[in-house]
């Protein structure tokens, strides 16, 4: 039993007053034999005891007024199955979850387990009373959901009813945790004394989080919620899922190999062999092969594919059909750029060598350069504006408003490559270039170029690096279906440097070559969104013979591949997700995305720096989405089911515990119903909230008359003679 008034309880304390009067009118009187009253002592025996039990009767019935009075309006109320039997119900606020995920599209031996669960809510409207109040929250509105949303209960049932029939399934996925702290703020907006929350699901394994090494116990809801599991889906799921997709390479280039890697998840109960996996590239089979994966384990499988077009491509990977259809598509987007634009910054003899390597074609399948050369003097925010890359072969004549627009660049996913020049000046590098941009700073200069005897040359190279994939095939070539090793360091000629700068690493630098001295030869370096390669020798023949070699060019021409296509091949974006448009194409006019079902959503971006941003919600449907500015296409993402979404194996009792013990939730007060057609049943036994104070008060009525009566009949016997 619960009170809604307990500090009334103490006036609890007034049931005292009735026994301290009984007991100080209670009178010690003197006995005195008198010879001639024998008679009539004997007479009186019988009227004096039947006189004393009246008084006790009055006792204990003024006792009890007091009682049942104070009980009544501490307000008590009652839990059990009595509840369904006492009449009027304290009014209610409920919160129906209905697992809307596409794992509920799967059917049973009852049907569709999301019409299953519809069935389920339905019921519950019917055991509502009127002044009730309900929130009905589908699972993928607590994705992106708040409580301080304009979501709000509602008491017309009847729209309830229209709103659980107009439920379809969706492709965000929501944890069961996440959308039970929903519900306890949902909750705490609400007055009334029953609170009730109501799931229907399937409880998959993947509907769970896992529990982090710092979870600790909260405490989300009052001791009077109830909570009410409504599982559905017997039938074990076989099902075989695509998890992810991911492009090995980093450099892509018109009719030139890469690997696309697909992993495949089974949760089944049993192991498949030989299961069918295919590749497409817009629209048309490119690549297929069968994998072999255990239950309840994962396989990746690789393709080698080669894109036959720049550009833009969509493509997707495709398992067979098994029970759960929706996670055997996932797809993906790569981009081969056509012409990369480059900026060459430097006087003509020092960006010669470098004009001249990047203005040779190495294959007909590489992407071309469009080259622009401008001094220093007479660089322009507009020309860094329109650059993909920016190669710096003179950064010390510089002014501040320059370094600052390329900082601007780089910050915002720019590529940048920086020679030092012949003449620099580690103090003036430092100043100009290296601290406006957020670049390491030059801490000395080895060798001399006087000496032209005395040079170092390459000790360490990181030939994982993808700057270099692709530029030994012939010592890296491998059979079909075999993974191409590495290149052995013998096969790299190295320059003589007879002069070279020393960068100060910092946290996000990354050598990627070592000279024998220990200093990196060239070094990578984040800033911001973008990166940049820095070479310790100028790009001239005075520090060393590096133009010379056979290196420089493909190098070079990898390098600025390299930073044009770092971080701009689109991501995988989950259903639901907010994705952060980037475009380097500036428009005048807004953008629009078109989603797999052909709609449409006009966006206004905003520029930041050199690019063009804006933010999208409307992920919510699976496939590729397109963005164009007119006519022109100038982004494709794809939005991909979550991979949790593909785990249907039902959720142990162990990790279900544990997520009500992280919540602070009570087990006793959870009431899992395992069959759909006792939920009505289970419902009314376990509900609670019925107020007594009606009943107390007419007990306390009935007690008072009857304590009229008593307290008459005694006064009349003790007049009586």
């Amino acid at each position: 039993m619960t009170f809604l008034n307990p500090l009334l309880l103490f006036g609890l304390a007034a049931a005292a007053i009735p026994i301290f009067l009984h007991l100080f009118n209670l009178r010690k009187l003197r006995t005195v034999e008198f010879s001639t009253l024998t008679f009539i002592k004997e007479l009186q025996k019988t009227r004096i005891r039947r006189l004393k039990l009246r008084q006790i009767l009055l006792l204990i019935l003024r006792t009890l007024l007091v009682i049942l009075l104070v009980l009544a309006f501490a307000r008590p109320t009652l839990k059990g199955s009595l509840a369904g039997t006492l009449g009027t119900h304290a009014k209610a606020t409920a919160v129906l979850f209905i697992d809307d995920s596409f794992t509920m599209t799967v059917s049973d031996e009852q049907g569709e387990l999301l019409k299953q669960a519809k069935r389920g809510a339905e019921t519950i409207v019917d055991l509502l009373n009127q002044g009730d109040e309900v929130f009905l929250v589908r699972l993928s509105q607590v994705h992106r959901g708040s409580p301080d949303d304009a979501q709000t209960a509602t008491r017309d049932f009847a729209f309830l009813r229209k709103e659980i029939e107009e439920i379809r399934p969706s492709a965000v996925h929501t944890s069961i945790e996440d959308a039970l702290r929903y519900a306890a703020k949902l909750l705490s907006k609400s007055s009334n004394f029953n609170k009730e929350v109501y799931l229907f699901s399937n409880f998959k394994s993947g509907s769970f989080d896992l529990p982090t090494a710092s979870a600790s116990q909260e405490k989300l809801f009052p001791r009077e919620v109830r909570f009410f599991f409504v599982p559905f889906g017997r039938r074990p799921v076989q099902n075989l899922g695509i998890e992810s997709v991911g492009v090995a390479s980093s450099i892509l280039e018109q009719n030139r190999p890469l690997t696309v890697t697909a992993r495949i998840g089974n949760h089944s109960t049993a192991p498949v062999q030989d299961h069918v996996v295919s590749v497409f590239l817009n629209g048309t089979r490119v690549s297929q092969r069968g994998v072999d994966v255990q239950s309840g384990e994962s396989a990746d499988v690789e393709f080698s594919i080669v894109p036959n077009a720049a550009g833009y491509i969509s493509g997707f990977v495709e398992l067979e059909d098994d029970d759960f259809e929706y996670d055997n598509h996932r797809y993906f987007v790569i981009y081969v750029p056509e012409h990369v634009r480059v900026l060459i910054v430097g006087r003509p003899a020092e960006a010669r060598f470098v004009s001249l390597a990047l203005a040779t074609r190495q294959s007909s399948s590489g992407s071309s350069f469009d080259l622009q050369e401008v001094s220093p003097n007479q660089l322009s925010s507009v020309q860094i504006d329109a650059a993909d890359v920016v190669v710096l072969t003179n950064g010390q004549d510089l002014s501040a408003p320059q370094a600052n627009e390329l900082s601007s660049f780089l910050a915002n996913g720019g590529g940048m490559v920086i020679f030092p020049e012949p003449q620099v000046q580690p103090a003036v590098f430092n100043k100009v270039v290296a601290a406006p941009l957020k670049l390491p700073t030059i801490t000395g200069i080895d060798g001399s170029v006087s000496q032209s005897g005395s040079f170092v040359e390459f000790e360490k190279i990181d030939l994982r690096h993808p700057v270099f994939q692709g530029m030994f095939e012939e010592q890296g070539a491998s059979p079909q279906g075999q993974r191409a090793t590495a290149p052995t360091q013998r096969s790299v000629e190295s320059p003589r440097v007879n002069m070279s700068v020393r960068y100060a690493l910092t946290a996000r630098s990354n050598p990627i070559i070592t000279l024998s001295n220990g200093a990196p030869f060239l070094l990578e370096q984040q800033v911001g969104s973008g990166r940049a390669f820095l070479y310790a020798v100028a790009a001239d023949l005075r520090w060393s013979d590096f133009p010379l070699k056979g290196l420089f060019v493909p190098l070079l021409h990898r390098s600025i591949s390299y930073l044009d296509q770092e971080g701009e091949q689109p991501g995988e974006t989950l259903a639901g997700d907010e994705i952060l448009i980037k475009s380097r194409v500036r428009t005048r006019v807004p953008w629009t995305v078109q989603d797999p079902d052909k709609g449409e959503v006009v966006v206004t971006p905003a520029s930041s720096g050199s690019r063009q941003l804006a933010r999208f919600t409307g992920t919510d449907r699976v496939g590729i989405y397109s963005v164009a500015a007119g006519r022109e296409t100038i982004e494709m993402f794809a939005v991909n089911l979550d991979p949790r979404e593909s785990n249907t194996t039902k959720a142990p009792a162990a990790v279900i515990e544990g997520m009500l013990h992280r919540l602070g939730i009570d087990p006793a007060s959870v009431k899992e119903v395992q069959e759909p057609q006792d939920l009505e049943r289970t419902i009314l036994q376990s509900r609670f909230g019925v107020e007594l104070w009606k009943y107390l008060l007419l007990a306390a009525l009935l007690i008072a008359v009857a304590e009229l009566i008593v307290a008459r009949t005694s006064k009349q016997e003790t007049l009586a003679p």
